[in-house]
């Protein structure tokens, strides 16, 4: 059993929050379970998060696209191309690149797909996006210093909402919408709900 779940989002939809409530419901289910980031989760992926974050660079949007697959394709070839337990919870994947690359950044989406099947991602299970208005998001997250993309302004995350929105509309079957402005235990137990139809 191996099986590939996304979440995705925009900033403050409390995606951290739900991978861990379904790590931990996978666990005590008797599963194996492993959580993992992008970019990040691999050394060389995570060097590249640190610059992809860093406000004082000065990034076009077409280096942010390379970067964010160079790390994806790290991620691909040493974790999910071999997996070890049965269940990866990812905390965004390549979904997220057409949101905020595509969408947000404007770039094309055609690419954008090319470079998905070039780097051999595989095509997730089962994808939570957790929905949420921009300005809500970000008053979750009005304590926390924001990161280059993060400072990309309401207009981009408007941007990147539509596109994951547009992109859940093209993706039924495999990307379930869930209402990130109800409570944390009802959003977990909506994902529980979805999760126990794939088992």
């Amino acid at each position: 059993m191996n099986y590939l779940i996304t979440f995705e989002g925009i900033e403050g939809v409390g995606k951290s929050t739900q991978i861990k409530l379904l790590h931990d419901f996978i666990i005590k289910s008797g599963y194996s379970s492993q959580i993992i980031r992008e970019p990040g989760s691999t050394p060389f992926g995570e060097d590249i998060r640190n610059i992809l974050l860093n406000s004082d660079h000065n990034i076009t949007k077409e280096a942010e696209l390379l970067l964010m697959f160079a790390s994806r394709s790290a991620l691909v070839d040493s974790i999910l191309t071999n997996q070890i337990t049965d269940f990866v919870l990812c905390d965004r994947f390549y979904d997220a690149s057409i949101a905020y690359q595509g969408y947000g950044r404007g770039l094309d989406i055609n690419i954008i797909e090319a470079l998905i099947e070039h780097t051999k991602c595989p095509t997730p299970d089962l994808t939570f996006l957790l929905d949420l208005d921009p300005e809500s998001g970000f008053k979750r997250k009005s304590s926390d210093k924001m990161d280059r993309i993060e400072s990309s302004g309401i207009t981009f995350f408007n941007n990147v909402r539509e596109g994951y929105l547009k992109q859940a509309d093209k993706n039924k079957s495999r990307i379930k919408v869930i209402d990130a402005s109800k409570d944390l235990n009802v959003i977990s137990n909506e994902i529980i709900e979805e999760f126990n139809k794939i088992i």
